[in-house]
């Protein structure tokens, strides 16, 4: 029987007060098991992430201060960081230990009762990735929450955090929308206009995915009035989408949530279970009609359902668009950078780890370039931890 830590304080990345120059990564949390802070500083080290953590008085003592992290390259370590707990720099570097996401122990620490600041400091500027800290005078081990343990861990991180062992209950709708990019968005304002009482749930803090204030690509092609309707720009880059949700009646936005478990009975869909990128509160949404525009089939995966990939050929559904003969080709990933001539040399830091990553050079004849269009998603992997 596996024992798990009975006592500690276990502090999540994503709750942290300030995260200084660290981001918040929620879209790979089916696959490592929970949202990260991520030192994206493109070579250059971040500011830091800090948060205050209050000892309890008769708790004083020797801590264990233990780290999940991940070493994205191993053998290279690009993503290297500290942890500060209050002056007291612990000596490991993680992010270095040639593991995937794992929980390292940093070391140990004396702590008097009271606030103790907890600081992370990044070294690299190349993705240092943080999960959670956990201080503890146990000599347990923190669970890791993938397969076969994944639910237990879950359990062990809400009792710790005072969370609801179930989801709340939340409202009940019309319709739900899954995935809040520009499919899920004219899904949602569609209904919201039919007057259906509609949810779009979204797994980032904005709507339009690609075409998001977080990475910019308006959509091409031909386009209806709806789409030209939805892409317009606020003046801090937002799609109008949001400001369009927010003022009819009928629709809720739920941001930064991810869907983690679908109910279902006679072969229907009956709930579905979100999860807060940020506080971790889970929530249980119903409706009699789901449409899923996850971009990854998400709730068909929950669910157990047979789902196709990539493009069927002409003769299956007779259109007239697709390739005469199925593939497996899909949309890509998003790469946006722009490259220009200078008149001096510029210096790059050295990167001895990215043909390790990339594999071979880059075409570099425009701004944007889409890879990955036969690298689909692998829901063997994300069950097992295998996230970025």
């Amino acid at each position: 029987m596996t024992t798990f830590a009975a006592s500690g304080i276990l502090v999540e990345a994503e709750a942290f007060d300030d995260y200084g120059g660290w981001i918040l990564d929620s879209q790979f949390e089916m696959e490592m098991g929970s949202p990260y802070l991520l030192a994206h500083g493109n070579g250059r080290p971040v500011a830091d992430a800090t948060t205050t953590v209050s000892i309890p008085l008769p708790d004083r003592g020797e801590y264990k201060v233990w780290v999940r992290a991940k070493d994205w390259v191993p053998g290279y370590h690009p993503g290297r960081f500290k942890v500060i707990v209050d002056d007291i720099t612990l000596d490991t570097e993680f992010g270095a230990n040639d593991l995937d996401w794992s929980w390292q122990l940093g070391g140990t620490v004396e702590l008097p009762p009271g606030d103790v600041k907890l600081t992370l400091h990044d070294l690299t500027g190349f993705c240092g990735r943080c999960d959670a800290l956990f201080l503890t005078l146990d000599d347990t081990p923190p669970p890791e929450p993938v397969e076969p343990m994944q639910e237990a861990a879950r359990a062990w991180r809400r009792r710790f955090r005072s969370l609801p062992s179930e989801p709340v209950l939340g409202e009940v709708f019309d319709a739900i929308v899954v995935g809040g990019g520009l499919v899920g968005a004219c899904a949602a304002v569609t209904a919201a206009r039919l007057g259906e009482r509609v949810a779009l749930v979204q797994d980032r803090p904005y709507l339009g995915g690609n075409a998001s204030v977080e990475i910019g690509l308006s959509p091409r092609g031909v386009r209806g009035p709806l789409i030209d309707e939805l892409v317009q720009r606020t003046p801090e880059g937002d799609l109008y989408a949001m400001q369009l949700l927010d003022a009819d009646p009928n629709a809720s936005v739920v941001l930064d949530h991810t869907v983690y478990t679908t109910v279902t009975s006679n072969r229907t869909i009956v709930s579905i279970d979100a999860r807060h990128a940020r506080s971790g509160r889970e929530t249980r949404f119903s409706a009699p009609l789901y449409i899923d525009c996850s971009g990854k089939c998400i709730l068909g995966l929950l669910s157990g359902a047979e789902t196709l990939f990539g493009r069927e050929s002409q003769a299956e559904y007779g259109e007239s668009l697709t390739p005469k003969r199925g593939d497996n080709m899909h949309y890509g990933n998003t790469v946006f950078f722009r490259t220009g001539m200078a008149d001096t040399p510029v210096p790059f830091p050295a990167v001895p780890w990215a043909t390790e990553v990339a594999k071979d050079y880059s075409n570099l004849g425009g701004q944007l370039i889409v890879p990955g269009f036969e690298n689909g998603p692998s829901w063997d992997s994300a069950r097992q931890g295998k996230g970025s």
